[in-house]
């Protein structure tokens, strides 16, 4: 038995002021990494919020720079309609916007046919989502939640004028 333990002196000093600080910056980068993981998330859904925001403003000022007649009820505003005629051909468009939970809707009827779609994203929050007409300018205020992270954003469109 005495054999085994013969060659076994475990680790000189200088051994160990030697691997202590290696082992050091290897936690101190594995750290880093975690909490650079962590961090991309959050941006992570801050940007999707962001551009479900951005496609929601970019369905209502296409519709409401359209626009000849809008109908929006009192606070939040929704549903609203929005309806116009075409210049060229004569047809005839109108389109709802309402919120159904977290997702923004969007019915299109032209010459009475009628689709449905949703705005792309499904995480807009109903209590600071709104939409407002003062008879000059339609303020479409929007706001999306993805975790922890919302971005919100006000629309003012201006209709184009009647011919």
């Amino acid at each position: 038995m005495n054999w085994l333990h013969k060659n076994e002196g475990g680790f000189t000093l200088l051994e160990l002021l030697i691997s202590l600080p290696i082992a050091a910056l290897v936690v101190y980068a594995a750290t880093g990494a975690i909490f650079q993981v962590l961090n991309s998330t959050r941006a992570s859904n801050y940007i999707l919020a962001y551009r479900q925001v951005q496609t929601a403003g970019y369905w209502v000022t296409n519709d409401g720079i359209q626009a000849q007649d809008i109908s929006v009820p009192a606070y939040p505003g929704f549903p609203f309609t929005l309806s116009w005629t075409d210049w060229d051909d004569d047809e005839v468009h109108e389109v709802e916007y309402s919120l159904d939970g977290t997702e923004l809707c969007r019915q299109e009827t032209i010459n009475g046919g009628g689709t449905t779609t949703f705005v792309p994203g499904q995480d807009f929050d109903s209590s600071r989502t709104s939409c407002e007409w003062d008879g000059s300018v339609l303020t479409f205020c929007v706001t999306a939640t993805l975790g922890e992270q919302s971005a919100t954003r006000t629309y003012e469109i201006k209709p184009r004028p009647l011919a």
